[in-house]
């Protein structure tokens, strides 16, 4: 992956999907039951009670995680095949993806701040994270994410019900003032250890991942 340039941010040049292979994990504990008398604790090492640090919700270590009851339905159901301007990544389709390099922001939002919904094929779980080099610079938009109080969304987990296709309503936001850009991002389908790295051109004309 190529650092993000600007164009005015991130500008590289041919919308690409490509595959290679990290994986993403989370960092929990759990306390200890502490003795009747425990001995003072080393100066140098934490009491054995105290729990290790959690990574901050919405970071690639911890995905916010938005289910069945974060969906949005719509009258007829959202289709479990992609439509042909979607750009597809296994159960994850991001509506009209193929088109946003081309199209007008002002079709989708306005200062930075873009409304670009996703499809999670149903009974499916798919981990999107804002890759490294764009992080600080572009997030995940996403109303759930305010509820929690989490800002600066990086990474989300989408599970879709378990009888009809997932309609997520969330998006990207740029965090200083740009208004186009691409976007590197890293999905991780379910528990597989593959992650698929695609390049996303918001407005910017085509990317090279």
């Amino acid at each position: 992956m190529r650092p993000v340039r600007s164009h005015p941010l991130f500008l590289v040049p041919a919308l690409m999907v490509t595959m290679t292979c990290a994986s993403l994990a989370g960092c929990t504990g759990t306390a200890t039951p502490r003795a009747a008398h425990p001995a003072p604790p080393s100066p140098s090492l934490p009491p054995a009670s105290s729990p290790r640090p959690t990574a901050r919700p919405g970071s690639p270590g911890n995905p916010l995680l938005l289910s069945c009851g974060e969906e949005s339905f719509t009258d007829p159901p959202v289709p479990q095949q992609p439509q042909p301007s979607d750009l597809a990544i296994g159960p994850l389709f991001i509506v009209n993806g193929k088109r946003l390099a081309t199209a007008s922001p002002a079709g989708y939002g306005d200062h930075g701040s873009y409304k670009i919904p996703i499809i999670v094929t149903m009974g499916s779980t798919v981990t999107v994270t804002i890759a490294a080099p764009a992080r600080g610079q572009v997030m995940i938009d996403n109303p759930y994410a305010h509820l929690w109080h989490v800002s600066d969304l990086a990474a989300a987990t989408y599970r879709s019900c378990s009888h009809t296709a997932g309609f997520f309503a969330q998006g990207f936001a740029f965090t200083h003032g740009q208004s186009r850009g691409c976007v590197p991002l890293e999905v991780r389908i379910g528990h597989q250890p593959q992650v698929h790295h695609v390049m996303l051109s918001l407005f910017a004309g085509s990317c090279l991942s």
